[in-house]
């Protein structure tokens, strides 16, 4: 059994199609619409676009339109068409969310969304042209029951997540980021399409009706099923659900019934990716997990966070990440710092030996006030002890005078007794050996350092760099991440050095001169190192 709006097959009873969400149970075209089958749309569109396109095949049928393969005339380059159905071309709102849809996706310029090159209404057909990407949709990958190589899994993620971080930035919410919207080229490299339930955030439009739920059941956020304001955070959460299924071969709310899933998505808790597959690195698992998170305020703040979790942390911080507000600290309380909570190893504490410094000091001090006694009286003979002292008291003094002490003896002396002078030792001072001093370990600067914010007086240009096979980005020698890298902040008036290095090819360099605010936009083809 396949799917009565684009032709998917369908699990025995299943009343919901996984691709484009149509409920089976929906009555056919009444009286007043007309019905036409995909071989009748083809020669209709061919047809009317005679002279300026050739139509070649039916590439697929969404949930809103059909699309065609064609070769334009014109510009001599394939082409895909988008074509709306001609049973609803009468219904103005349709119309215009078919419009709204071109548009909408003619606005956004980056290497991994689908660029649109035509917009036209004629008669019964409204159609818009686009690039052709030649290759298979996401959708093609996952019916393979084996889960997609973590690799690729992460570097989808990442190039469609970025694509996403575009879109919000112009105010734009994908709102239904599904496999069959994403298209994977001959190099594997990520193409974002269908912009046609997407919802411009800065403004409003009759065709968003409260209570209406627009999306795919198996891929929509809470707050889309719930009917409430809908952000970027519902694309993060869309991706998300894409991630666990390309990494664990399965969706994480699977149900035949359109409402049970739905009901899944706003009570039930996914269950982690590495309880499925345990070689996926933890830092993803934890990313897809934040995502998951049922409300949006406990998701990521932005599409460049989630990516940036994504990737492990690598490559410079993204522009949007607020920098930490520094707490005051609480008395008797250690407050963590950024660096002591990303220690992997304690630091061993020093023993206090405040001692033996002490009885050093102590030890040096006896010895030099003996010497100094010693030196100030050198006529007194050396006594080391009372009883090695020699009779003085009982042959010079009187019997009637007690010698309390050995100086009491020798202040009672008659000065005609001259003891015989005894001549010190030198004192030669041990040697000292200083104990080994430990250099503190200055912690290295990280290499992947971010770019400051311009000024508020910098007139600023965006930079977006992509190239094939994605590599490591340098602007001044700094790495900025990997590639695609989008709307990185340049100041006008200034050059940049632009590397592009990956293992086993040639590094791409390039000097730009920033000249006024427009945007710039590179794509590098990276040689082999062994190519000539």
């Amino acid at each position: 059994m396949n799917c009565t709006r684009c032709q998917s097959p369908l699990a025995d009873g299943a009343r919901f199609c996984s691709t484009c969400g149509t409920d089976q149970t929906t009555p056919t075209p009444g009286p007043g619409k007309t019905a036409i089958t995909a071989a009748a749309l083809q020669d209709l569109v061919a047809r009317t676009l005679a002279g300026r396109y050739t139509v070649q095949r039916l590439l697929g049928t969404g949930g809103m339109a059909s699309v065609f393969l064609a070769d334009d005339l014109t510009l001599e380059r394939a082409v895909a068409i988008k074509v709306l159905p001609t049973d609803v071309a009468h219904d103005e709102r349709v119309v215009a969310r078919f419009q709204r849809e071109a548009k909408t996706a003619a606005k956004l310029d980056h290497p991994h969304i689908i660029p649109i090159y035509r917009v036209e209404s004629e008669g019964v057909l409204n159609y818009f042209v686009m690039k052709y990407v030649e290759g298979r949709s996401l959708e093609a990958v996952l019916r393979s029951p084996e889960p997609v190589p973590i690799a690729l899994a992460q570097r989808v993620l990442a190039e469609a997540g970025s694509a996403l971080a575009h879109a919000h930035r112009k105010g734009v919410v994908h709102r239904d980021v599904k496999p069959a919207n994403i298209m994977l080229d001959a190099e594997d490299r990520v193409n974002l399409t269908d912009f046609g339930i997407s919802k411009a955030a800065e403004a409003t439009s009759q065709l968003t009706q409260t209570g209406v739920i627009v999306g795919t059941p198996y891929y929509m956020s809470p707050e889309q099923v719930l009917s409430t304001d809908v952000d970027g955070r519902a694309d993060q959460y869309a991706l998300a659900i894409l991630g666990f299924h390309m990494l664990t071969g399965q969706l994480p709310f699977r149900n035949e019934n359109a409402h049970a899933v739905l009901y899944q998505q706003i009570h039930e808790t996914p269950p982690r990716v590495t309880s499925l597959r345990p070689d996926v690195p933890v830092y993803l698992d934890r990313a897809i997990d934040r995502a998951l998170a049922k409300k949006p305020a406990d998701r990521f703040a932005t599409m460049e966070e989630f990516v940036h979790a994504l990737t492990g942390g690598v490559g410079a911080p993204p522009r949007s990440l607020t920098p930490p507000v520094a707490s005051t600290p609480i008395p008797g309380r250690t407050v963590a710092t950024a660096k002591t909570t990303r220690m992997s190893t304690p630091v061993p504490r020093r023993r206090n030996r405040w001692w033996l410094g002490v009885a050093a000091a102590v030890i040096v001090a006896a010895g030099a006030v003996g010497w100094w006694s010693v030196a100030k009286d050198h006529t007194a003979p050396l006594v080391t002890t009372a009883a090695a002292a020699p009779p003085i008291a009982d042959t010079v003094a009187p019997a009637a005078t007690p010698a309390t002490s050995d100086t009491a003896t020798r202040q009672s002396a008659p000065p005609a007794v001259t003891p015989t002078p005894v001549t010190p030792a030198p004192v030669t001072p041990a040697p000292v050996t200083p104990a080994p001093v430990t250099p503190t370990p200055v912690a290295k600067a990280p290499r992947h350092v971010a770019r400051p914010e311009p000024r508020a007086t910098e007139q600023v240009a965006y930079l977006t760099v992509a190239s094939d096979p994605y590599g490591t980005l340098f602007i001044n020698g700094v790495d900025v991440g990997v590639t695609p890298r989008a709307d990185y902040a340049l100041t006008v008036g200034k050059s940049y050095e632009i590397r592009v290095e990956q293992d086993g090819y040639k590094p791409k360099r390039e000097t730009i001169n920033v000249s006024g605010p427009n945007p710039i936009r590179r794509r590098y083809i990276l040689e082999p190192a062994g190519s000539q």
